[in-house]
C-alpha cells in the first residue's frame, strides 16, 4: 500500500495539501504578449522555410567577389 491509500482525504482536496491560488490572475497584456509573440514566431518560422531564402546565394556572391580580387592580386 501507499501512503496515499494510507490516509483518509477529502477527494476535493489535492493529497500534498497545496491548494491553487486562482483569485490573482496574470495582467491581460501578459496574456496578449505571450500569444503575440507565438503567432510572431510561427509568422516569422513560415516566411523564412516557406519562402526559399537562403544565405547561401549570398554567400556564393561573396566568395565569387573574394576569388575575383585574389586572382587579380596573383596576376600583378
Amino acid at each position: 500500500m501507499t501512503t496515499q491509500e494510507n490516509i483518509d482525504i477529502d477527494q476535493s482536496e489535492p493529497f500534498d495539501g497545496i491548494k491553487e491560488n486562482r483569485e490573482n490572475k496574470p495582467p491581460p497584456y501578459f496574456n496578449i504578449l505571450y500569444y503575440g509573440l507565438i503567432l510572431w514566431g510561427v509568422i516569422f518560422m513560415g516566411y523564412f522555410l516557406m519562402s526559399g531564402w537562403s544565405s547561401d546565394s549570398e554567400f556564393q556572391e561573396k566568395m565569387n567577389t573574394h576569388q575575383q580580387k585574389y586572382s587579380q592580386d596573383m596576376q600583378k
